[in-house]
């Protein structure tokens, strides 16, 4: 494992498991996300966004966990893309070089399996000093092949605001898919992540050997855009 304070720079090569869950988010949900990154104030546009749990089997800084949310597509210079607001991992070496590399706003979590079968998981996260939140996912059917190649670019391209710049990264991937859903969550008030029951749940999508490239990332400052 990579020291927390070891600079790992991009591309990284990335594989493991994980759901990607569709969430039909609201303006005002991704305004309310994106409260802590004033960069984002006022760009919330909404519509698609993502849930995802991942679980890295192999990265540039080792394994690690993920919890992540998209809350939809903010406007940002003279186009729509996505943006992460929330993105909690288990290792510091992760946090430390997301921030680096990507500008992803990265925070240390512990993340542990509570249930686990060949259908389901439940799933325990928790932030230092906040309420642990629980996720209960499922999947099933066929293996069917997928990739970013399938998506408008506007859904595998990144716009992140990180200490007056904004990060742009395309992020290649390729898998073998299963249906998945998330059947139910807990995600208290004081948990430092967003409820995302009042949005509207999607089609959900597990990926048992994913392959993902973050390449680097182009820089400009935030007044340009």
């Amino acid at each position: 494992m990579n020291e927390s304070n070891h600079a790992v720079p991009a591309p990284w090569q990335l594989s493991g498991r994980g759901y990607v869950i569709a969430l039909s988010c609201s303006p005002a949900f991704g305004e309310i996300c994106a409260q802590d990154m004033p960069a984002l104030a006022g760009r919330a546009r909404g519509g698609m966004g993502v849930l995802m749990v991942v679980d890295y089997a192999s990265s540039n800084v080792g394994p690690y966990r993920e919890l992540l949310l998209c809350p939809g597509r903010f406007d940002i210079g003279q186009r729509a893309t996505a943006a992460i607001t929330h993105i909690w991992v288990s290792t510091q070496a992760s946090v430390d070089n997301g921030q680096r590399n990507w500008g992803l706003p990265k925070r240390l979590e512990s993340f542990d399996t509570l249930a686990h079968d060949a259908h389901s998981e439940r799933v325990r996260v928790q932030l230092p000093g906040h309420a642990p939140l629980t996720l209960a996912l499922s999947r099933h059917g066929p293996r069917l092949p997928l990739g970013t190649g399938m998506l408008p670019s506007a859904w595998h391209t990144l716009e992140q605001p990180w200490h007056g710049h904004f990060y742009r990264t395309v992020i290649q991937a390729s898998t073998r898919g299963r249906f998945a859903r998330l059947r139910n969550h807990d995600i208290p008030h004081d948990s430092g992540f967003p409820d995302i029951g009042s949005q509207a749940l999607g089609i959900g999508v597990y990926a048992d050997g994913f392959d993902l490239r973050f390449p680097p990332a182009t820089r400009r400052p935030i007044d340009t855009a």
